[in-house]
């Protein structure tokens, strides 16, 4: 065991919790001078001003277990007796600047350019906005006109939720200096230039950025977008997010992948739209719109399990009724 220290080492701090949990933590035991998230290995950092205040701490949950939303966190002494510059680079992507990469974990309904810029403009005036898949999840980059504003709503937004219990964010700031935006739609806009096209179907809006692009069909047996997306298809992964339990009406049971969507507006879809707001629950394999009947259309998931969520979670969500000119569609599971 490490000696005392007033360097604390907290392990198992998930994306869910923020810096001010921990300070929250640990501020009913002594002045807290310097915290240090490591968010790739999901512990920090967190330096009391004496090492008596370190140790009151560690004495105190050596007897209560340290619990932060839901989830138990382990405390230790640090190997360090104090923080030194560069451990403190090592919990942060950059120096601030105007840029934002915002990383959504939790994401149970559909995130566009709009619902971001209806959450990050309060703090400030937003000029560019572009979003993404990586394996990290659903991703965005977002720019502020000033760096002031970026700082700004990364201490106000750091860790809250976009809607009650989903969408969480996670915020660093990038090392870009500037963001290229090539189209204005729900994937990208410049908010400086309303007068970009649309994307073109079938072309990435910003390839520079990671979108998958091409078209849509059987792409291996992952689908567009699995690398991404591809922990929605386990049902254990999704238990382990909501506590043990899968979400109340989600069977895990389900061995239908294909999905009939009723009460589409023609004249507004398309596979693109269809793929933004369906991806979020799995592997997109393939999508067709039914010529013979042009209000319906065939969504082909990875598997079961996510056709189940993604039936499950849209026949309630209104969020996406922006596509429809209609207040939702109708949803059904098929063979």
């Amino acid at each position: 065991m490490a000696e005392p220290s007033k360097v604390i080492h907290v392990r198992n701090v998930g994306h869910e919790i923020s810096e001010n949990d921990l300070l929250q933590l640990f501020q009913p035991f002594g002045v807290i001078t310097k915290l240090v998230m490591l968010r790739a290995k999901n512990q920090a950092l967190l330096q009391m001003q004496d090492v008596a205040s370190a140790v009151n701490a560690l004495q105190f949950y050596a007897n209560v277990q340290p619990s932060i939303r839901g989830r138990n966190v382990y405390v230790q002494f640090s190997s360090h007796q104090e923080l030194t510059t560069m451990d403190q680079n090592q919990g942060r992507e950059d120096e601030p600047n105007r840029i934002l990469l915002v990383t959504i974990h939790h994401m149970l309904y559909p995130i566009t350019v709009d619902v971001l810029h209806q959450v990050f403009s309060p703090h400030g005036f937003v000029e560019k906005i572009v979003t993404f898949q990586k394996s990290a999840g659903f991703q965005a980059l977002i720019q502020y006109q000033s760096r002031q504003s970026a700082i700004t709503a990364r201490s106000t937004l750091q860790g809250r939720n976009i809607y009650d219990g989903c969408c969480q964010l996670d915020i660093q700031f990038s090392n870009l200096d500037e963001l290229q935006v090539n189209y204005n739609n729900d994937r990208s806009r410049d908010f400086t230039n309303p007068n970009l096209p649309t994307e073109q179907k079938g072309r990435p809006s910003q390839p520079g950025y990671g979108d998958a692009g091409g078209m849509y069909g059987v792409q291996g047996s992952g689908g567009r977008g699995g690398g991404g997306y591809s922990q929605m298809a386990n049902a254990a992964a999704i238990a382990a997010a909501f506590g043990g339990g899968l979400p109340p009406g989600i069977t895990g049971t389900n061995d239908r992948c294909t999905i009939l969507v009723a009460n589409l507006n023609p004249d507004r879809i398309d596979e693109d739209k269809l793929f933004n707001l369906f991806s979020i629950y799995g592997n997109i394999i393939r999508i067709k719109l039914l010529r013979n009947k042009p209000d319906h259309a065939l969504i082909q998931m990875g598997d079961g399990f996510q056709a189940e969520l993604a039936v499950h979670f849209l026949k309630v969500c209104y969020l996406a009724a922006y596509i429809f000119t209609r207040c939702c569609c109708d949803f059904y599971s098929l063979c």
